[in-house]
């Protein structure tokens, strides 16, 4: 069995890209390049017209009212995609940060959406109309399209997936800002985007499965905004042999990819001692093997066979906190943020400076949850580890929460310090086993609204501003290593005739999940 690294990318980013703003793609690639292994920039294609009355479209403005996307001018298109290739050019570099040259294409809007990537810069956009005049023009070059959002109506910027071409398109993205496109159950759902919602049948990822196609799952942001790799929106994972682009293509090719929607849940997953994506032949028992490492506390796997749960693992209660003297390791993350909201105070950035100190333990590694830039990576070392973290409040429905997972080794009965700000906490590792705590910045608040509100200390008959209006931290509960890690190998003997799926779901007691690429097993006497 050939040993994989696992690596981390955004493959859906549209940081920037809006109609009526040059995208600064540099800015772009130097975020990306502080928290994730591999980007491509899904530049966008397309420009938001508005159609003001009299029937004349024009650029965005303030008399907008109808907004109307098309293609981007030629010379528009041409310029921009030039940046995105120097960029890309620029900033790849193999073992520390890999780029890719991509773009998102629409076509005539009835084909469904695919991000398009390239191996190498140099490759023309393809100004086309259709998926099958897509894939034509990309069967001649080293290039991917890969579906996204495509749990919409078919033929309404979702696939038809009778025409997809799955040599072209070996995966498809299934999570994004937008929602969850594995089935329209609405487990998850398609409810952020009021015009091409909601979510039907047809365009599924299940959909594509059920019709014999080999289409590999991954996830990534959809992302308009200020932050490529944006937390909490869908990421990719990608099991390759080394940090370079050929090699990471070969493994897009191979489908060795995955899904999580934020948290960076480490997943192997094999069949027969064939990792996900492939494709293997059996004439006997089919052995499935999941070795899976949360970033939280563990709620269940599931085993699915041609969409339909084989087995699943219950992991809540099967664990238990390390014995007294003990040595062990455990995640712990510290989250920042809250405070007033744009419409109570003016938009304001808050700069979080921490240190966490395990007393007699050691700082073994971190995860970054971020949301907005201004982050910083953290320092470790030896039993302590200094991190900045920025918060903001600039919009009232998309609060600018972020956070550093830490991960250490101590003993149970080991002191934890946590310094931010002006204000520590301090309690046992077991201690914060048990349960969460918030760090209130209540003083700084009763002088800030002091000072900009004229709101004397003890006037008001209730005491909630001072809460509700206050930054915080959460110092979540702590986990053990055997909280956040499963292991199971499970038999499946049952006879078939016809190539049969394997596949994983795994979902943490925060909400967050994971989603395994497939393995396809054909029986060994299917000429």
């Amino acid at each position: 069995m050939t040993a994989h690294q696992l690596f981390w990318g955004e493959t859906h980013d549209n940081t920037y890209q809006v109609a009526h703003q040059e995208p600064p793609f540099d800015e772009v690639c130097r975020l990306a390049a502080r928290h994730l292994d591999f980007y491509a920039a899904a530049y966008y294609t397309s420009c938001a017209d508005a159609f003001l009355p009299g029937g004349h479209p024009t650029e965005l403005s303030g008399k907008q009212r109808l907004i109307l996307e098309r293609w981007k001018n030629p010379e528009r298109l041409e310029a921009e995609w030039a940046q995105v290739q120097r960029a890309t050019a620029k900033y790849n570099q193999s073992g520390r940060f890999v780029t890719f040259p991509g773009y998102e294409w629409q076509g005539d809007g009835t084909c469904g959406d695919h991000n398009v990537f390239h191996l190498r810069e140099g490759w023309p956009i393809a100004r086309v109309q259709t998926v099958a005049e897509l894939y034509e023009k990309l069967r001649r070059i080293d290039a991917i399209a890969i579906p996204h959002h495509t749990g919409y109506r078919v033929g309404r910027r979702s696939p038809d997936w009778r025409q997809c071409d799955e040599t072209l398109s070996p995966f498809v993205e299934i999570f994004s800002g937008h929602g969850c496109s594995e089935t329209d159950e609405e487990w998850v759902g398609l409810r952020h985007n009021s015009h091409m919602g909601p979510g039907t049948a047809g365009g599924t990822y299940e959909d594509a499965l059920a019709r014999g196609l080999h289409l590999g799952a991954i996830c990534s942001t959809d992302n308009w905004g200020t932050m490529p790799g944006r937390y909490g929106r869908g990421l990719m994972a990608c099991l390759a042999k080394e940090l370079t682009r050929d090699s990471l293509w070969q493994a897009f090719r191979a489908r060795r990819v995955y899904g999580v929607s934020g948290d960076r849940i480490e997943v192997d997953f094999h069949v027969n001692g064939e990792p996900m994506g492939s494709m293997i032949r059996s004439s006997g028992k089919r052995v499935i093997r999941a070795n899976v490492r949360g970033s939280d506390a563990l709620d269940r796997i599931e085993v699915l066979r041609n969409g339909r749960v084989l087995a699943t693992h219950c992991h809540q209660g099967t664990w238990s906190l390390p014995r007294p003297g003990q040595r062990a390791r455990f995640k712990l993350r510290i989250e920042v943020g809250w405070g007033p909201r744009p419409n109570e105070m003016p938009v304001m950035e808050r700069r979080w400076q921490g240190r966490l100190t395990i007393e007699g333990g050691r700082l073994v590694g971190w995860e970054p949850c971020w949301i907005s830039p201004g982050q910083e990576v953290p320092v470790l070392k030896g039993e302590g580890a200094d991190f900045v973290l920025l918060s903001s409040t600039a919009n009232v429905s998309d609060p600018r929460q972020n956070a550093n997972i830490f991960e250490f080794e101590a003993t149970p009965e080991a002191d934890v310090r946590l310094d931010i700000n002006g204000l520590a906490e301090r309690a046992k590792v077991i201690t914060l086993a048990t349960g969460s705590r918030i760090m209130w910045y209540k003083d700084e608040c009763v002088r800030m609204l002091a000072e900009r509100c004229g709101l004397a200390p003890g006037s008001h008959e209730r005491d909630d501003p001072y809460y509700h209006l206050a930054y915080k931290a959460k110092v979540h509960r702590a986990i053990p290593e055997a909280g956040y890690t499963a292991s199971f190998d499970m038999e499946d003997d049952a006879p078939f005739d016809r190539e049969v799926h394997y596949r994983i779901r795994v979902e943490q007691r925060n909400g967050q999940r994971a989603w395994s690429s497939p393995i396809w097993v054909r029986s060994a006497s299917d000429a």
